[in-house]
This record gives structure tokens, sequence and C-alpha cells, in this order.
């Protein structure tokens, strides 16, 4: 069964594993194969800083993920995803899409009625999985210096 807990400080080794398992995504977003808890300890920071709520991802009793998303941004008022990761061990059973749609759900039960989410123009596996889920491309931005495609959903009852 999925189920969403939050991500605390006090369990930052989690986090540590779970990133550290997608060596390609943190080169793609981080410019580094493996993050450190510096890393973690800045993540939370500027977490707290925009008001995004960090979630880790269970699958009965196991840490498989890491869900943070920010309900109300304070640019648009849309519902932002800002990390959704997916332990490399669980990868291609179907389980991020599981994760996914238990995510929605959560959402639609806030009653907003639509998601958003920026991924790295060269994350094409991401850029795949998104589509799969039923994002589309609404525009397209450079944020640090690097080119993204900002996704949405609208979600319905």
């Amino acid at each position: 069964m999925i189920s969403f807990v939050p991500n605390t400080i006090d369990k930052k080794h989690i986090e540590l594993d779970i990133m550290n398992s997608n060596q390609r995504y943190n080169s793609i977003s981080k410019q580094k194969e493996i993050v450190e808890e510096s890393d973690i300890l800045e993540e939370f920071q500027e977490s707290e800083e925009l008001n995004v709520i960090r979630l880790f991802v269970k699958n009965d009793e196991k840490y498989i993920g890491i869900v943070d998303y920010c309900l109300n941004n304070s640019a648009d008022e849309r519902t932002w995803i800002s990390l959704f990761v997916i332990h490399k061990n669980y990868q291609g059973s179907g389980i991020a899409k599981k994760v996914y749609h238990e995510f929605e759900k959560m959402i639609r039960d806030k009653k907003k009625d639509s998601i958003r989410l920026a991924v790295h123009k060269i994350n094409k596996q991401g850029i795949y999985f998104w589509n799969s889920v039923g994002f589309v491309k609404y525009k397209e931005v450079d944020y640090n210096g690097k080119p993204h495609y900002c996704l949405e959903k609208e979600i319905t009852d």
C-alpha cells in the first residue's frame, strides 16, 4: 500500500539513499552524481523558505521515494511538484505511476484542479513519464541557466 509520510531532517539518511540511487538525475539537476548531507540540508532550508511540503513515499513499510510539493505556489497559486523521485530499485515496475496517482488523489481531495511541474529539457525519461500520466507542456523556460519544460495536468473528479 502506498502512503506518504513527512520527510524530516532526522531521516536525511533515507533521503540520501533514495537520491543517490538516481545518479543520472543528480547529474542533470545538481551537476554531480552523488549528493551529500550538506545538499540535503540545503534542500530542507530552501523548502522551508518556499513553503514546500516534503514527503517520503512508502510502499508498505519500505521507503521508496520522495515527493516535494507546494500546494499554493506564490507566483500563480497553483500546486507545483518540485521533486518526484523513486528509488532506482523500484523503477520500471509501474510503482511510480501508482505513487503519482495516489499523490494526485491527495491533491484533488485538497480541492485543487491542476498540478504543475518543471522538468529539465534533457531529462527524456522524466518527460516520458510525465506525459504518460497526462501532463502536457505549456511553456519552455530557462531556470538557473538550463532549459526546462513547464508541464501541467488538469485534475478533475
